[in-house]
């Protein structure tokens, strides 16, 4: 920022009631050799030590080079202005989205796709090379018994209308009669073996149902503007499992009696004990997740793999995780980036009660409502899920995503068509290193010009929400620039082609945010 990275490690925008434009933070630092070296920057007033810090402000008098040379940057980086290459030779493997065959997302998962996707930009961003890899639940119990409702309350003709929401109503009666009926459960754990040991009916039942969930899954996806370089589901995984749980017995990680399940038992790093696979033998998810650690390291050798699922599932990754290091693997290169839920109506999204938005049709409501424009009405859909932090349970609420008054991706969108708007009626624009800046504009520089460092930081700490509050910080200074230095009426015609550079670099920042954020800029509202 302006060469102060090359003099400090960090530098700060103060809160607003501070009297300088940047921070440094010069705990334990020779604070006076500091200043000399920003004196030699040429292009801030007398820096001042006020307590542990040092407060800048940019020189406004006349023309200013450093601002000049910041301008200059952003236009020949483009849609890449923000970029670095601190991840340079590190590879990284995101795990996201992962849902269930044979039921539809809904607006929970929306989050986790926002969230992944993000993450898989902004580590891009920052120079890691990125695979992605959408970890399907196409296995296991919960499947089972939607096949075995299927065998004996299915009807093709519903089928063939819309396969998933068939699919889904008999999972949802199922577990009713589960209440009433538990011998249903041990009719699925039989079904599930039998898929298990290639039972060919099944197998076949169970390919229709992942095919039909595929196309579905794809159709969202596409609106998302997401995709992936691994489709892997569980099923996947399934050769592999035995082969995992008979090393976990080896290394002594795991346990087994005869007759009895597979058990790891974590009690001396105080987490629960849990097993791999059942008494019949059948495996359980668990084993599969080991023997998927386990192909992705010897795959992909990568520098780190980020499982990107909520927050409940906490406990049960630190187990996988825990298992993996015991085995030998590296522990540390597993990451779990957890996130809150997403509640509607004030309670938690449940299939069952009915208090659901299914993700396609609440995309195809967003840009109804959105008055048809896509990028808006995803974009909105896709910023609520992003703004606040990850960790948080978030509100879905149609109103607020909707918002043109602030903290909504409209908002955002509408502050770069505004930008481009005046750009395109201005039509002029020279390419000049002579930029003169008010105290009117220092804020909007300045914000230009800390966005690098957001990029960094939403990085380092897997927080796409940093990104989101800077983008809706930004137009706010924007459209408080707009309101109060007229560009295409400016004074002369330098300072009105200082104001569209600037103009010119605002709506480039917007645009380039709203893509780590998955977000689409309109070129029109």
């Amino acid at each position: 920022m302006f060469g102060l990275e090359k003099i400090v490690n960090k530098v700060e925008i103060p809160p607003s009631e501070v009297d300088a434009d940047l921070a440094i933070p010069a705990f334990n630092l020779d604070k006076n050799k500091i200043i000399e070296e920003i004196k030699k920057l040429g292009a801030f007033d007398e820096p001042k030590i006020v307590g542990q810090y040092i407060n800048i402000k940019l020189n406004t008098r006349g023309e200013n080079r450093i601002v000049a040379d910041l301008i200059r940057h952003l236009n020949e980086d483009g849609e890449e202005f923000g970029f670095n290459n601190d991840g340079n030779g590190q590879k990284i493997i995101i795990e996201y989205s992962g849902p269930n065959i044979a039921k539809p997302m809904h607006m929970g998962h929306a989050r986790n796709n926002a969230i992944g996707h993000a993450l898989v930009n902004i580590y891009k961003a920052n120079g890691y090379e990125v695979t992605t890899t959408n970890h399907l639940g196409d296995w296991g119990m919960s499947l089972a018994k939607i096949m075995l409702a299927y065998q004996k309350w299915g009807d093709e003709k519903e089928f063939e209308k819309d396969a998933i929401r068939h699919l889904l109503d008999l999972y949802i009666r199922i577990t009713k009669e589960l209440e009433t009926n538990p011998e249903l459960e041990n009719e699925a754990r039989i079904l599930f073996k039998k898929l298990e040991d290639g039972d060919k009916k099944l197998r076949e039942l169970w390919q229709k149902f992942r095919d039909v969930s595929m196309e579905n899954f794809k159709r969202v996806y596409e609106m998302l503007g997401i995709s992936f370089d691994i489709w892997n589901g569980e099923s996947f995984y399934e050769p592999y499992i035995n082969e995992v749980i008979q090393e976990a017995l080896d290394k002594k990680v795991a346990t087994r009696e005869a007759g009895g399940p597979t058990a790891v038992n974590l009690d001396q790093f105080k987490l629960p004990s849990y097993l791999l696979c059942k008494s019949d033998g059948a495996s359980l998810y668990s084993a599969r997740d080991l023997a998927v650690g386990k192909w992705r390291l010897k795959e992909y050798n990568p520098d780190k793999i980020l499982y990107v699922v909520g927050h409940e599932q906490e406990l049960y990754l630190k187990q996988i995780f825990k298992t993996l290091g015991l085995m030998g693997y590296p522990e540390e290169k597993f990451e779990h980036i957890s996130y809150g839920l997403v509640t509607l109506n004030n309670k938690k999204i449940s299939t069952r009660s009915g208090n659901i938005i299914f993700l396609e049709d609440g995309l195809k409501e967003a840009i109804k409502r959105a008055k048809g424009i896509k990028e808006v009405g995803i974009g909105a859909v896709v910023y609520n899920m992003l703004f606040q932090s990850r960790e948080k349970d978030i509100a879905f609420d149609w109103e607020k995503i909707l918002n043109l008054q602030g903290n909504s991706a409209p908002y955002i969108q509408y502050g770069y068509v505004r930008a481009k708007s005046i750009l395109e009626k201005a039509r002029e624009l020279k390419k000049t290193d002579h930029i003169i800046i008010s105290e009117k504009e220092i804020k909007l520089v300045v914000l230009i010009s800390y966005y690098p460092y957001i990029v960094k930081q939403a990085r380092q700490l897997n927080s796409p929400h940093l990104i989101a509050t800077f983008l809706n910080n930004f137009v706010q200074e924007f459209n408080r620039f707009y309101t109060n230095s007229p560009v295409i009426s400016a004074e002369n015609d330098l300072v009105k082609n200082s104001r569209l550079l600037l103009t010119k670099s605002v709506a480039q920042v917007i645009k380039n945010g709203l893509w780590l954020l998955g977000i689409q800029a309109p070129e029109k509202m």
